[in-house]
């Protein structure tokens, strides 16, 4: 009964530390999660300062690229009005034929570079246009995965917290029964059959054939009792008691029981009721 008690003891003990670690190890993840959630959160702050830079930077290309546009639209413009000019003019300039035809390649030049750097300016404008969704949706992504974060956060803390009850519980429940063990260990005045009793030394008499106990009738050792004496869980020798008082006792060594000569190799023995 009594090592059925014990590992009962051991048991409570055991998932009493294991809920501990338990509690430990959700608050290491809790803290990890506290950090990540921290990494996150400035990994998204760094994101919309660089998406509020880069969009203002775009604004600000995009109005310059529309004005550079409007502006050589009116420069072309003022080509064709000038190269309508000149050629409504050729009839009555005849003389200046080659160098008005000259005029008017260079002319046709500057307005085909004008209208490239026209369409450059209006392709990169598109770019730019279809380039903000895709930030916008990492935005996103990135608000969704801290809000993730922050819900296993709280769920972490909510066990964290339910852990704590528990252990606390089961430490009380195991203070208890540890109580109880221990006050119905000393109190009870009686050994039992195979009740082990630990003790920390002996004295023997080996010519006399006598062992001294350090115990006595307040451990509930009578005489006429018969122990095995056990060190490490070796069988040492028996005795059977002969003089009992309330804190010591005497017991004489049964002969072709174990060798009691190896009683001198331990320090501390057990007394097996038999």
């Amino acid at each position: 009964m009594t090592l059925l008690t014990l590992v009962m003891v051991s048991v409570g003990g055991w998932k009493t530390f294991s809920e501990m670690s338990e509690r430990d190890r959700m608050a290491a993840e809790l803290l990890a999660l506290d950090k990540k959630s921290g990494e996150l959160q400035e990994a998204i702050d760094e994101v919309q300062k660089k998406t509020k830079e880069n969009l203002e930077f775009l604004s600000t290309r995009i109005e310059t690229r529309k004005k550079e546009a409007s502006e050589k639209e009116v420069f072309l413009k003022s080509l064709r009005d000038q190269l309508e000019a000149k050629t409504s003019g050729l009839s009555a300039k005849t003389e200046r034929k080659e160098e008005l035809s000259s005029e008017i390649q260079e002319m046709k030049k500057q307005i085909a570079a004008v209208e490239k750097e026209v369409e450059h300016s209006r392709n990169r404008i598109r770019s730019f246009a279809l380039s903000l969704p895709d930030l916008e949706g990492t935005i996103s992504e990135l608000r969704a995965s801290v809000e993730n974060e922050k819900q296993r956060e709280t769920e972490g803390k909510r066990s964290l917290l339910t852990y704590e009850s528990k252990t606390r519980i089961y430490k009380e429940h195991f203070e208890v029964t540890l109580e109880a063990l221990q006050r119905y260990m000393y109190d009870r005045p009686w050994l039992e059959k195979g009740e082990k009793l630990s003790v920390p030394y002996l004295q023997y008499d080996f010519q006399a054939g006598f062992l001294g106990l350090p115990v006595g009738l307040e451990r509930g050792i009578e005489k006429g009792m018969i122990f095995s004496v056990r060190a490490n869980g070796i069988n040492l020798c028996r005795i059977k008691i002969n003089d009992v008082s309330p804190r010591n006792s005497v017991g004489m060594i049964i002969p072709l029981f174990g060798n009691p000569v190896e009683l001198r190799k331990f320090k501390s023995f057990d007394l097996i009721h038999l």
